[in-house]
């Protein structure tokens, strides 16, 4: 069995690394090797050199968004502790962190596979793969600028829109810009899409819902930037297209705790 965990910190979250200390010495305490990583340094393919059991994440749901792009590709799961505000990715909070990392050594959780999103434009040549899938969302658009998009679903035109945007979300990211821009909230563990108009110019233009094998172009009649996850990686010319269809990769979540998604959306103040 692989005895190597990788610590991925949140600089921000523990400035002097007192609490990736902690993880650190409880975890070659048990006689593992350990790699710590601090968030700025994971853009790499697979988090370091060698493949780890699984990754302890050390912040919250953004910084688990951050690490989750290279951890697909490695097939490392992600154990999440949140260093800040509650989150819908993390497991547990700072205070239960070491007594959830006892429980994955002892074979004590389970997983959640979540979906992710690729999107497939001019520019895949130059950006990397892992650089255009999603777990969140897939945005098209430029930021106060109105846009008409035309949306296929399977290849078949669905409607044409005005909007600043297009926002393509997966069930992790509907709580996220989705949610912020009028999207309905999906289940986590759930197999399907939403299309959100961004500030729509129209009353009658709502989100729509799709299955995750579908696939979803937007064509833009102007010149449209390609944001994933929040960072942009690449633009579209007047005329050009975005196909975003279900990834073959996902990210792999690790559970210790019963996760309940309403309690969270409560506690959030969502519902």
């Amino acid at each position: 069995m692989n005895d190597l965990i990788r610590i991925v910190a949140n600089e921000t979250k523990d400035p002097c690394f007192e609490y990736v200390k902690d993880v650190e010495n409880f975890l070659r305490g048990r006689g593992l090797g350990v790699d710590v990583l601090p968030l700025a340094d994971t853009g790499g393919v697979c988090l370091g050199a060698r493949r780890a059991r699984f990754c302890v994440v050390l912040g919250g749901d953004g910084t688990m968004l951050r690490v989750a792009h290279s951890a697909a590709f490695c097939k490392i799961p992600l154990l999440g502790i949140n260093l800040g505000n509650l989150g819908f990715l993390t497991d547990v909070d700072r205070a239960n962190g070491i007594g959830a990392i006892e429980k994955v050594l002892d074979g004590n959780f389970v997983t959640e596979k979540r979906l992710m999103l690729e999107a497939e434009f001019g520019a895949e040549k130059i950006v990397p793969l892992r650089e255009r899938i999603a777990l969140n969302e897939v945005y098209l658009g430029v930021s106060g600028k109105l846009t008409e998009f035309t949306i296929y679903i399977n290849e078949q035109r669905m409607t044409r829109i005005r909007a600043d945007g297009i926002l393509v979300a997966t069930p992790t990211g509907s709580t996220a810009y989705n949610l912020a821009a009028g999207g309905p909230i999906l289940m986590p563990g759930g197999q399907m899409m939403v299309i959100t108009p961004v500030c729509p110019h129209g009353l009658s233009a709502r989100p729509w819902v799709t299955d995750a094998t579908d696939t979803v172009r937007v064509v833009a009649k102007q010149s449209t930037q390609v944001i994933v996850d929040g960072d942009t990686r690449g633009a579209i010319p007047a005329g050009e297209s975005v196909l975003i269809k279900k990834s073959g990769y996902h990210a792999t979540i690790i559970r210790t705790t019963t996760v309940n998604f309403y309690k969270t959306l409560e506690k959030k103040k969502l519902v």
